[in-house]
């Protein structure tokens, strides 16, 4: 009997086909959230961004009063990899810009300021037996120093 060892990039390559589905979010929310502040120190306009008791348009044109503000930034539209690393590598490019230094310090000065909390949440799909993805270190590291949470969505058919 033979043994065949597939490559690391075929590894890969195989683990990204059993991905049906991943992205991330990078939310801010809190009742004195004001989106534009949010988005001025990031310099990103959020997917969905509103104050407390603003009318939003929520999926479907469905309108809604927003009970608490949020910025709300999906990579679901913008990232095009079915590997979850990449969805969270723009989240902390957008926290830390390239050649910018990062934007943490000013994060957390708005968020004690205006008793805001960050989450990041995580979503996979993958076929029967699929392994879910790590969160990688690098963006632990940052949403850490960010102080928020992270939040799993893992699940398989």
């Amino acid at each position: 009997m033979r043994t065949v060892r597939m490559s690391e990039t075929s590894t890969k390559t195989a683990a990204r086909t059993e991905t049906l589905s991943t992205f991330a979010t990078l939310n801010f929310a809190g009742d004195a959230l004001a989106p534009e502040k949010v988005s001025a120190i990031l310099g990103v306009d959020p997917t969905t961004g509103y104050r407390k008791g603003e009318v939003y348009r929520r999926s479907r044109g469905h309108e809604t009063r927003g009970r608490t503000g949020l910025w709300h930034l999906s990579t679901r539209r913008i990232v095009d990899s079915d590997d979850l690393a990449d969805h969270l590598r723009r989240l902390v490019a957008v926290i830390c810009p390239e050649g910018h230094g990062n934007h943490i310090s000013a994060l957390r000065e708005l968020m004690a300021r205006d008793d805001l909390e960050a989450d990041v949440s995580c979503f996979w799909y993958g076929s029967a037996g699929a392994q879910p993805p790590a969160i990688p270190a690098f963006a632990q590291e940052v949403f850490d120093r960010l102080g928020a949470t992270i939040e799993t969505d893992f699940d398989t058919d």
